[in-house]
C-alpha cells in the first residue's frame, strides 16, 4: 500500500469518528505523496463543508473537477459549498445541474439526493430574488405614501382661511388615496406569497416547469423532450428506477398538462422560474 493511500485511509478513520481536522491533515498527507488522485481532494472538501468552511470546500472541489471533469461527487460538493454563499447560488445550481446529469449517465445510487439539492439552491435562489422584489416594493410605497401626504399638507396649507368642513372634505380624499395605495400593495403581496411553483410541475432531470409531461413504465413522470434526450444520448433506461425503457414506453400525462397549463395562466411570473 503506498504512503498516500495509507494517509487516506487513516483520514477515513478520523471522518468515521467526526474528527474532522485530524481527517483533513491525513487527506492532506495523501495528497502530498500523490496530488493526482481526485478522491483525497473531494474526501478533504467533505471534511470542510462539514466544517462550515465553504471557501476552501470549493477549492478542493475545483482541485477534483480538475483532475477529472466527469467526477460526480466533485461536482456535488462544489454545488453544496457554494449553495452555502447566497451570493454564489448561480454557481451552485450550474454545479449541481452538472453533477445530477453525471449521475444519471454514471448510474451512480444517489442521483435522488443531488436532484433535492439542486431544487434547495433553486427554491433559494427564488426566495432571494422575491425578497428584493418585496424590498423595492415596499420603498415604491413608502415614496408613494410620502408623496401623498405632503401634497395633503401643501394643499391644506393653501384652504388656511377655508371652514373646517370644506378642510375635512379635503383631507378625506387623501385618505382615500392612501387607502387606494394600500390596498394595491396588499392586494401584490397576497398574491406574491403564492409564488411557488409545486415540485411535481417541475421536470425530473431539468426542474423547469414541464411542458409536456409523460409517464413511464415505472410510474414516474417527466418532461418529454428531457426523457427522450436521455433515451437518445444516455441509453435505454428510466433515470430514476433504472429499469429497460424506449420511447414507445411513454405515456402522456394529460391531466396533468393540463393543471400546468392552467397554473400559467394564472400565474404568468412562473415562465421565468
Amino acid at each position: 500500500m503506498s504512503q498516500a493511500e495509507s494517509h487516506k485511509l487513516q483520514g477515513n478513520v478520523y471522518f468515521g469518528q467526526h474528527l474532522y481536522d485530524d481527517a483533513i491533515r491525513e487527506y492532506g498527507k495523501a495528497i502530498i505523496h500523490n496530488p493526482t488522485i481526485p478522491t483525497y481532494y473531494t474526501n478533504r472538501a467533505l471534511c470542510f463543508l462539514r466544517l462550515e468552511q465553504y471557501e476552501r470546500a470549493i477549492t478542493d472541489a475545483e482541485k477534483a473537477i480538475e483532475i477529472d471533469p466527469k467526477l460526480v461527487k466533485g461536482h456535488y460538493l462544489l454545488g453544496q459549498a457554494l449553495s452555502a454563499i447566497d451570493t454564489r447560488l448561480e454557481g451552485a445550481i450550474h454545479a449541481l445541474t452538472k453533477a445530477y446529469k453525471l449521475s444519471i449517465e454514471q448510474r451512480v445510487g444517489y442521483s435522488e439526493e443531488i436532484a433535492e439539492k439542486l431544487r434547495e439552491a433553486k427554491k433559494r435562489k427564488w426566495e432571494l430574488t422575491d425578497k428584493k422584489r418585496r424590498e423595492s416594493e415596499s420603498e415604491l410605497y413608502r415614496y408613494l405614501t410620502d408623496l401623498v401626504e405632503r401634497d395633503r399638507r401643501r394643499q391644506l396649507e393653501q384652504l388656511d382661511s377655508a371652514d373646517d368642513a370644506e378642510k375635512e372634505a379635503m383631507s378625506s380624499q387623501f385618505d382615500n388615496r392612501l387607502s387606494e395605495i394600500t390596498a394595491l400593495f396588499t392586494k401584490a403581496d397576497e398574491t406574491a406569497k403564492k409564488r411557488e411553483v409545486p415540485d411535481y410541475y417541475t421536470g425530473k432531470i431539468s426542474f423547469e416547469i414541464m411542458t409536456d409531461p409523460v409517464i413511464t413504465p415505472s410510474g414516474i413522470t417527466y418532461d418529454r423532450p428531457e426523457i427522450v434526450s436521455h433515451l437518445r444520448k444516455i441509453g435505454q433506461f428510466d433515470p430514476l428506477s433504472r429499469h429497460p425503457m424506449t420511447e414507445k414506453d411513454l405515456i402522456p400525462n394529460l391531466a396533468l398538462k393540463e393543471a400546468i397549463g392552467d397554473f400559467l395562466d394564472k400565474n404568468g411570473w412562473a415562465i421565468d422560474y
